[in-house]
């Protein structure tokens, strides 16, 4: 009973020693491998709305929601899309090969339902 007061403070360090960045640096994994990074479709949002990964890593979209959605690059699809995902499916994986900021939007819910992928230079 006497250690209760200790509660809240451990509970306050949690959360402000929280990781925040890239996938790589919230996995702990290293930035000079690749890897496969899945965002999740939700309604009308995707998880995580802005993403940072690196030259030559993947990314999925897994659908969790009860509609189809795309993940479709803003330059018209160009860049990328995944075409349609039925829900509680996944996209086939998309290879980032340079570094820039690509925006993307879903097709069937236009671009108010979007997000960013930032890729970044490699670690050597």
């Amino acid at each position: 009973m006497k250690y209760l007061f200790l509660f809240p403070a451990a509970c306050v360090l949690i959360l402000v020693g929280s990781p925040r960045g890239s996938a790589a640096e919230q996995n702990g994994d290293n930035p000079s491998e690749t890897k496969a990074i899945t965002v999740t479709a939700k309604s009308l949002s995707f998880d995580p709305k802005k993403l940072e990964v690196h030259v030559g890593d993947t990314v999925v979209w897994t659908n969790q929601a009860r509609t189809k959605h795309t993940a479709t690059s803003d330059d018209e699809g160009k860049t990328f899309d995944t075409n349609e995902i039925a829900p509680g499916k996944s996209s086939k994986s998309v290879k980032f090969e340079r570094e820039g900021e690509f925006r993307y939007h879903c097709k069937v819910h236009g671009k108010t339902m979007s997000g960013t992928i930032v890729v970044k230079a490699r670690a050597k």
